[in-house]
């Protein structure tokens, strides 16, 4: 008897040691869950300079939110757009603005005549490939003192034969938008609309970034359609898919677990006519739950909201060890007391926590490493649909 008032003393313990932490962990250090979804995937394996630009195409564009607000006439158009502006103009820490003055395009042409050695539009690699020398010591001069060369971007040193400049005014001829009165300009189906680019700060898969967003884009709208009402306002960017999804993932998820949550409270009335066993299942479970959050912390010093999405699945697979064990205790010799009944049960519940742990364990030896650093050496169809 002292025996097992110890070892209930040592528990006791033990789950106010755990309390305690997370107490300190959630009121005291603030502990936020990461909820960036891409934190998620492992890192990729490759050539540095690759995973580099590879890493920066990738952010550039998920972090990109491109609105058109379009009406009948331009000066509406305009109206609209800066009603939407002036939404978001406060909010900067959230959604920058990308202005296209004068300074922003020199500052990307900058970056970009860095590399025009290496840019070769479609025509220029056809005349290199086709033409002969003589070619290009005639059309190097031809350029320089000709008014209808096309564009000179930079010095002539640095660009004789127009390769850059070529290239240039390709890439623009690949858009219909064009700088009209100092926004960016585009017409269709009798409408003309005004580009609005922004960056978001945060990651687009962050749900915190999520629910500040997208109330400002919708205020913005608003804004817009209130200064002209004819006004139409079209928005695009990863983080409105993202938003979208994980919205119909919450609905689903929270429906499964209410459904699940009532179903387990049913069955075990119905079986045992008390919510006692449903207290101390609940209890044991929520102490499984701070330890584990506890040593994920003291592990990796961070905690996603996924793994506490799906550490919180498995409840409905570790309440069934405590339910076994209630039902066996009703049918069970009166005399025999719960530490023999546990060990007269406990190669049964080994055998099947062993065949759970065999279950998850294949989650964690699957190459989901192939997947998500794709493209690489391996095919596509070796990879898991996911």
């Amino acid at each position: 008897m002292n025996a097992q008032r110890r070892l209930a003393l040592l528990w006791a313990l033990v789950v106010c040691l755990l309390v305690g932490h997370n107490a300190w962990l959630w009121f005291g250090k603030g502990l936020a869950p990461d909820t960036d979804i891409l934190a998620l995937l492992p890192s990729e394996e490759r050539d540095p300079v690759l995973q580099q630009s590879f890493t920066h195409m990738v952010d550039s564009a998920q972090q990109r939110v491109v609105v058109l607000v379009g009406a009948k006439e331009w000066d509406e158009a305009g109206r609209a757009a800066d009603a939407y502006r002036a939404v978001l103009s406060p909010h900067g820490a959230i959604l920058s603005f990308d202005a296209m003055g004068d300074d922003a395009q020199a500052g990307w042409l900058a970056d970009l005549q860095r590399h025009g050695s290496l840019l070769l539009g479609a025509e220029q690699e056809r005349q290199l490939r086709k033409e002969s020398p003589r070619f290009w010591v005639d059309s190097a001069p031809a350029r320089l003192y000709s008014a209808f060369s096309g564009p000179k971007l930079g010095a002539f040193r640095d660009d004789p034969f127009g390769m850059f400049a070529g290239w240039v005014q390709e890439r623009a001829g690949e858009t219909p938008v064009r700088p009209r009165d100092g926004r960016l300009f585009v017409a269709g189906e009798g409408r003309q609309y005004v580009l609005l680019t922004y960056t978001l700060k945060k990651s687009a898969f962050s749900l915190g970034a999520q629910n500040a967003v997208l109330p400002l884009l919708a205020q913005a709208s608003n804004a817009a359609r209130a200064s002209v009402p004819s006004a139409e306002v079209i928005q695009a960017g990863v983080v409105l898919h993202a938003a979208a999804a994980g919205q119909q993932a919450s609905r689903e998820v929270h429906t499964i677990g209410v459904g699940s949550m009532i179903g387990i409270i049913l069955l075990t009335w119905l079986t045992f006519r008390t919510f006692k066993p449903i207290g101390l299942i609940v209890l044991a479970i929520a102490i499984g739950f701070l330890g584990a959050l506890s040593v994920c912390w003291l592990l990796f010093g961070r905690i996603h909201l996924l793994t506490l999405v799906f550490g919180a699945s498995l409840i409905g697979v570790a309440q069934d060890y405590g339910i076994y064990f209630l039902c066996n205790r009703l049918r069970a010799d009166p005399q025999m007391d719960s530490a023999q009944l546990l060990r007269r049960l406990l190669p049964g519940l080994g055998f099947t926590l062993l065949a759970a742990v065999i279950g998850y364990m294949g989650l964690a030896l699957t190459p989901f490493r192939a997947c998500a650093t794709w493209p690489c050496s391996r095919p596509r169809a070796w990879c898991s649909p996911g």
